[in-house]
């Protein structure tokens, strides 16, 4: 039988990576490099003597976002804050 489990959050990490633009040389275009390393636990039954065996999988996941998208995302994830804030006050 198995469980769904959500992925696990071990570390991440950001930098910010500043390169001159390709069109111009005068243009600075900034990205943002975010690396996600996430645990991925499934967890099944087996016919042993605990009866229950747990696989663990780690994966890395470098996303590279732009201002345009680093703002959407961040307007996104303040915009969750808030909803959370008002349920709780409740």
């Amino acid at each position: 039988m198995s469980c769904l489990t959500p992925f696990k959050l071990i570390e991440s990490s950001c930098v910010i990576d500043e390169n001159l633009h390709s069109n111009s040389i005068n243009e600075k275009s900034a990205t943002c490099l975010l690396k996600l390393t996430v645990e991925d636990r499934k967890n099944f039954t087996v016919e042993s003597d605990n009866g229950e065996d747990t696989t663990t999988t780690k994966r890395d996941y470098v996303l590279h976002l732009s201002p345009d998208t680093l703002d959407t995302l961040l307007d996104g994830l303040t915009r969750i804050r808030e909803q959370l804030s008002n349920i709780a006050k409740k």
